[in-house]
């Protein structure tokens, strides 16, 4: 008898190290995730804030006019390649303009169509979401049921239809581009309502007389604020590759005003002869895009850390 409690204590000895260890490795890997999380904010985040900067400030920084046409120093090649000069950093285009002023300048242009475009969509698929979600009943199947046909059409399909029938403009660009994000946030905001609808703070709201659109505008609203701001930084990304390619097809800004897809595609033909004049704002495109799509990923690993595991 007096063997066993020696042999159990014995067990109850050799499991504590491991148990402990266990907690241990346990910690360590939460708080190693931790750091990666505040890493790739940090890092995003300061992408990001490079190309605000750009956009905000460069314009006034860039020495030379986008639209000054220098048939002496066309197809200039940049200041790394023999030929270049630090007059023209980023060498020229066909037509001598400065390449350099050019993709800064269009920074502006695609960042803010793209931002334009994101507010417009976010605003109707909020109100699409939470009228949808919370209420429920007809009024959810009549507005999912929009929201499934707006999603069917082709994007590209449905964009060429519509700008080839008026003159391309950036306030028909921002419409024609919202077209294709509401949907989404559509979805998102009606899954949080529908989750929120049954909340007992929701109901006890009602309990004591707090107005419905109260209940919709503080109390849900705050709630969808989250998820919204990570699909929109997405967006944002998303809506510049779909400007490009509208203005590469010459369906969205128009020349002489400077946009990325319209640099790429009044240089196309100098690929093989000049590759800078059409690869450089392509650099500038996926710079971009990387940011904010960085940018979503980490927010959406910072609010949820369980998407991380």
């Amino acid at each position: 008898m007096s063997g066993r409690p020696e042999s159990l204590a014995s067990v109850v000895d050799a499991s504590a190290p491991a148990s402990h260890v266990a907690i241990e490795a346990s910690s360590d890997k939460t708080a190693g995730r931790k750091q990666s999380r505040d890493w790739g904010l940090i890092i995003s985040g300061a992408m990001v804030a490079i190309v605000a900067l750009i956009t905000i400030a460069g314009p006034w920084i860039v020495p030379h006019d986008p639209n000054y046409i220098d048939s002496r120093s066309r197809l200039m090649p940049p200041v790394w390649m023999d030929g270049g000069s630090w007059d023209h950093p980023l060498g020229t285009d066909g037509v001598g303009r400065d390449l350099l002023a050019r993709i800064v300048v269009a920074f502006r242009t695609s960042l803010l169509i793209a931002i334009a475009g994101v507010l417009l969509a976010v605003s109707i698929g909020v109100v699409i979401g939470i009228v949808s979600g919370f209420l429920g009943g007809i009024a959810d199947t009549v507005l999912m049921a929009i929201t499934d046909i707006q999603l069917s059409f082709p994007f590209v399909v449905l964009a060429v239809s519509l700008l080839s029938l008026t003159r391309p403009r950036p306030s028909v660009l921002i419409v024609v581009l919202s077209l294709a994000a509401w949907p989404m946030y559509a979805r998102v905001v009606r899954s949080v309502a529908q989750q929120e609808r049954g909340a007992d703070y929701i109901i006890a709201a009602r309990a004591i007389g707090v107005p419905q659109w109260r209940i919709l505008g503080y109390y849900v609203g705050r709630n969808i604020v989250p998820p919204v701001f990570i699909v929109a930084s997405i967006d944002i990304a998303t809506l510049i590759v779909l400007e490009s390619l509208l203005s590469f097809l010459g369906l969205g800004v128009q020349p002489p005003t400077a946009s990325w897809g319209n640099i790429i595609a009044e240089s196309k033909n100098y690929l093989s002869s000049s590759w800078w004049v059409p690869t450089l704002p392509g650099v500038a495109i996926v710079f971009t895009v990387l940011s904010f799509n960085l940018l979503g990923d980490s927010l959406h690993r910072y609010i949820d850390p369980r998407s991380a595991r």
